[in-house]
């Protein structure tokens, strides 16, 4: 298939970057892209050695939405118009089955199901001149990629509605206030921002931050009542294992945690 579109880096120890690397095209992601992204990501999520993720774009760009350059066709019968979706679906659900941190580092447009790339992620790192667009209906298409799903949940219905009827765009500032955006940086600099952030969840206690990304996740779906059966369950998981008491022998020694023996990690020399 030619060069690799989705680049596969290790810059920290912990930290695994997976970049979407179409820059001519803005990233825009073809059947190449998905057919690459999808066992990159499954990789970074069996990886011991990988305890963060952090997914971004090439060139200035997370990604422009998908290729309309190339046919989201193949196969037939009567999926096989969208049969492209049915894959980044796929992916998608992939990147939300990932059990720890998921970072996207945006820089410059995030459009379409790239937005929807970005929404699926734990944590939205954003440089403030960053664009996010959903122009699904001013190109005579419905919503993908789950966009309508994280847009309704995120904004409400009527400010969902209103943004995905208009095809309209946020821009990054707009996108911090609705909730959107974690943390907005100066441009340029989301990616390095996005693997500090991943660095410090990567050196914090594995099975801990795997319980609370699933809490955070149970949160938006459940009734109170049923929250609170998840995070009974998951307390006492955590409080039971490795991590909660290196967290009370730290605490009783006055020393900062360290993790890093708890996830059979190599020491380091000094």
């Amino acid at each position: 298939m030619g060069e690799d579109v989705v680049l596969v880096d290790r810059p920290q120890p912990g930290v695994t970057v997976l970049t979407l690397n179409r820059p001519a095209v803005r990233n825009a992601a073809n059947w190449q892209t998905w057919e690459e992204l999808g066992p990159a990501i499954v990789d970074a999520a069996r990886d011991d050695g990988c305890r963060a993720v952090v997914l971004t774009g090439a060139g200035g760009a997370f990604c422009a939405g998908g290729d309309v350059k190339s046919s989201p066709s193949r196969g037939t019968g009567l999926g096989a118009p969208a049969a492209r979706l049915l894959v980044a679906q796929r992916v998608l659900q992939d990147l939300l089955a990932v059990p720890k941190p998921v970072l996207a580092a945006v820089e410059g447009p995030a459009m379409g199901i790239g937005w929807s790339l970005a929404l699926a992620c734990d944590v939205v790192v954003a440089a403030r001149d960053a664009v996010f667009g959903a122009p699904f209906v001013l190109r005579g298409l419905v919503p993908d990629g789950g966009a309508a799903w994280f847009l309704t949940r995120a904004l409400g219905r009527q400010r969902a509605a209103a943004l995905l009827l208009s095809g309209g765009r946020m821009a990054a500032p707009e996108a911090d206030e609705a909730g959107l955006v974690a943390r907005l940086s100066e441009p340029g600099a989301a990616l390095a921002d996005a693997v500090a952030m991943a660095m410090t969840m990567a050196a914090g206690p594995a099975e801990a931050l795997r319980l609370t990304k699933g809490m955070v996740r149970a949160a938006l779906d459940l009734p109170l009542e049923r929250f609170l059966e998840v995070e009974w369950l998951s307390a006492t998981l955590d409080i039971t294992g490795p991590d909660a008491a290196e967290g009370r022998a730290s605490f009783v020694e006055k020393r900062p945690p360290d993790f890093s023996a708890v996830r059979g990690d190599t020491p380091q020399e000094t």
